[in-house]
C-alpha cells in the first residue's frame, strides 16, 4: 500500500542498513562464521551431559535439546573454570561498584555526580517537599555535572531504583524521564534519566552483593543514563538514545568491555568485609569465562534475528497469510542452533509458541532484531580502535563523549561512526573478539 515490497523494507529503511538485503546479508554471514564453533561447543556439552547423566545411573540417548542448554552450559563454567559466582559477588557490594562506575564515568567524559540529601531534594522539589521529587523512598538521585575542564556547566538528573518491590517493572532496563532541548528562548532544556533494576535487597548481615553478570548488566543500563545524561541536541526528538534501533545498543555494549577488563575490574572490587580488590586469580578465571559457548549464544541470536527477518520479507500477502509460524520458529531453531525440541520426541514442528514469547517482535525491533547484533560490531570496532590499549583515557572518553553522546540521533549514525573512527566501520574486531577471522 505504501509502495515498499514488504514490512521489513519500510521498517529498515531509515535504519543504519538501509535496506533488508543489507541485514539478511550480515546475518547469513554470520550465520556461516558461527556454525563451525556451534558444533564443536554442543558437541562438548554433549559429551559432559553423558557422563552427568551415567554418572546417575541414567543411560544417555545421544541428543542435546534445548532444554539442556543452560543447565550444561552453567555446569562447564563451574566445573571447567572453577568459577564461583557467590565468591566473586563478594567484591561486588552494590553501593561500592555503583560508586566505583560513576568514577569511570568522571574521569572519561569529565562529568561529576553529587548525590543529593533529603535537604537539597526539597529545595528543588515544586511542592517544597523532598518526597515528590521521586516515585519511592528506595530511589537515589544524582545532579550531573561537567567538570572544571569541560566547563562546570549543569547536566541532568541520575535516578537509580535499584531493588525489586511489588508491583513494580521486573528486569533491569533506562529509562529517559525528560530528554534535553533548547527552549524558545534559547536555554537548554537539561535530560533526566533513570536506571530500573530488580537487585537483591541488603540485609542486617549482608549488603547487596553482585554477581559478575549483574555488574555488567549495571555498568550497560547505566551506559545508557550517560548516553540519555550527554545529549546536546537542539530537539528533544533526537535527543541521546533516540538513535536508529540498529545503532542505540552500541554505545552500552561497548562499555560492557570495561567489565571485562582487569584492570576496571580491580578498580571496582571492595570486598563487603575486608574492602580488600578482587584476587588477580579471580579476575584471569573470571575474564577467561568471556566467550565461553559463545558460538551457541550468538546462534541462538542469529535465530530470533532471522526469524524477526523471514516473517516480515514475505513474497506476498497470500504467503503471510498460509504461513505457520510456530512451525516456522522452530524449524529455524533446529537448523541455525542445532538444538533439538519436542519435534526429535515425535511432536512435530508446530509444537508450543515460542513466537508469541518474543516481545521484541511488538516492543518496536521488528524487522529490527538484527540491530543487537550489528550494534555489537560497531561497539567491538569503537572499543579496539580507541580503548582496549587504554581503557580510562579520558582524551579518547571526551572525544566519544563529544563526537558520538551528544549527537543521539541528530545525524545519521553512520556519519557519526565515521567521525569517530575516521573511517567506515569494519566488522574485523567483532569477529576477532569470536575468535573468527573477519574475510
Amino acid at each position: 500500500m505504501l509502495g515498499y515490497a514488504n514490512h521489513a523494507a519500510f521498517r529498515i529503511e531509515d535504519k543504519m542498513a538501509k535496506v533488508p538485503e543489507t541485514v539478511n546479508s550480515f546475518l547469513s554471514d554470520l550465520r556461516t562464521k558461527l556454525a563451525p564453533g556451534g558444533v564443536k561447543e554442543q558437541a562438548h556439552l554433549l559429551e559432559l551431559k553423558k557422563k552427568d547423566e551415567e554418572s546417575r545411573g541414567l543411560t544417555p540417548d545421544g541428543n542435546f535439546y534445548l532444554w539442556d542448554n543452560r543447565f550444561y552450559d552453567r555446569m562447564m563454567v563451574e566445573q571447567e573454570y572453577s568459577i564461583d559466582e557467590t565468591k566473586i559477588s563478594e567484591y561486588f557490594p552494590l553501593q561500592s561498584t555503583v560508586q566505583g562506575m560513576l568514577e569511570i564515568f568522571e574521569k572519561l567524559f569529565g562529568l561529576v555526580f553529587v548525590k543529593l540529601d533529603q535537604e537539597e531534594r526539597q529545595r528543588i522539589s515544586p511542592t517544597g517537599k523532598a518526597e515528590d521529587i521521586a516515585w519511592h523512598e528506595d530511589v537515589i538521585i544524582f545532579s550531573v555535572w561537567d567538570d572544571a575542564s569541560e566547563g562546570d556547566g549543569f547536566v541532568g538528573y541520575l535516578y537509580l531504583d535499584l531493588h525489586p518491590r511489588q508491583g513494580k517493572y521486573g528486569h533491569a532496563a533506562n529509562f529517559n524521564l525528560q530528554p534535553g532541548y533548547l527552549q524558545k528562548d534559547g536555554s537548554r532544556r537539561f535530560p533526566a534519566t533513570a536506571l530500573v533494576c530488580n537487585f537483591s535487597k541488603p540485609t542486617e548481615k549482608k549488603p547487596s552483593l553482585l554477581k559478575h553478570d549483574e555488574v555488567v548488566t549495571l555498568f550497560h543500563e547505566l551506559g545508557h543514563g550517560i548516553h540519555d545524561l550527554a545529549g546536546r541536541c537542539r530537539y528533544s526528538r533526537f535527543h541521546g538514545t533516540s538513535t536508529v534501533r540498529d545503532f542505540v545498543e552500541a554505545p552500552s555494549q561497548m562499555l560492557e568491555n570495561w567489565c571485562w577488563t582487569s584492570s576496571q575490574l580491580k578498580s571496582l572490587s571492595n570486598h563487603y568485609e575486608t574492602g580488600e580488590k578482587i584476587p588477580d586469580e579471580l579476575i584471569e578465571k573470571l575474564i577467561s569465562t568471556k566467550h565461553v559457548n559463545d558460538a551457541l549464544f550468538n546462534l541462538r541470536q542469529l535465530h530470533f534475528g532471522i526469524f524477526d527477518m523471514t516473517v516480515h520479507s514475505p513474497n506476498s500477502h497470500e504467503e503471510l497469510e498460509k504461513l505457520d509460524a510456530s512451525k516456522l520458529y522452530n524449524e529455524l531453531r533446529a537448523e541455525i542452533c542445532g538444538l533439538k525440541g519436542p519435534e526429535a520426541l515425535g511432536q512435530g514442528s508446530t509444537w508450543g509458541n515460542g513466537q508469541a514469547t518474543f516481545g521484541h517482535l511488538i516492543g518496536g525491533y521488528d524487522a529490527g532484531y538484527y540491530g543487537y547484533l550489528s550494534s555489537e560490531v560497531y561497539s567491538a570496532d569503537m572499543f579496539h580502535s580507541s580503548f582496549k590499549k587504554d581503557p580510562m583515557n579520558g582524551k579518547e572518553g571526551r572525544r566519544y563523549r563529544h563526537t558520538v553522546l551528544e549527537r543521539g540521533g541528530s545525524q545519521d549514525e553512520m556519519e557519526t561512526l565515521k567521525q569517530f573512527l575516521g573511517r567506515a566501520p569494519s566488522s574485523d574486531a567483532f569477529y576477532a573478539e569470536l575468535g573468527l577471522a573477519a574475510a
